[in-house]
């Protein structure tokens, strides 16, 4: 029977371009990468599956999972599909700051309230995009009237309002 490849190209090539920021950075080889790949394809594989696929033992499995997630390079977490939950109301917030305020104090800000799931910096028309997830359009509505409507620090706010999910890709490097 013929191994299973698994293709690490394009996160190997981001991974080996990575500087090390503090000297505490282990640079990932092609192995680390395949078994995040699996890992991000099927966060419950067990690692004797994962070693038979890569012809490892268990245990240079297990270990090499445990260095990735004590490294916070890997973190295996369960993840809701909020739609599938009967959460109906979801936007992308770009939010563009007042003149004379600072985004990290922003984004800290929405970073704490418990319908943000998503909060980036970014250069461009916005300086903050904020994804915000309700249970209904209310309270959507109030979201925005209680966290973004009345700040000072903020010159405009601009909701996107979803209507439709095609796709929700939780997988970093994959195709």
């Amino acid at each position: 029977m013929k191994k299973p490849t698994i293709s690490t190209a394009p996160i190997l090539e981001l991974a080996q371009k990575r500087p090390a920021s503090n000297g505490n950075e282990s640079a990932l080889d092609e192995i680390d990468l395949a078994i995040i790949r699996i890992l991000q394809d099927d966060g419950r594989a067990p690692f004797t599956a994962i070693a038979k696929q890569l012809e490892l033992s268990e245990g240079a499995v297990r270990n090499r999972v445990n260095n990735l997630v004590d490294s916070k390079v890997l973190r295996i977490i369960g993840v809701a599909d909020p739609i599938a939950l009967g959460y109906d109301a979801f936007a992308m917030v770009g939010l563009k700051l007042a003149a004379g305020f600072d985004p990290q104090d922003a984004a800290c800000y929405f970073r704490e309230r418990d319908e943000v799931t998503y909060v980036l910096f970014v250069a461009g028309r916005y300086d903050l995009l904020v994804e915000v997830i309700c249970e209904t359009h209310d309270q959507l509505a109030l979201f925005l009237r209680e966290h973004c409507y009345n700040r000072v620090d903020l010159a405009s706010v601009e909701a996107m309002v979803g209507l439709a999910m095609y796709k929700n890709m939780l997988k970093w490097g994959q195709p």
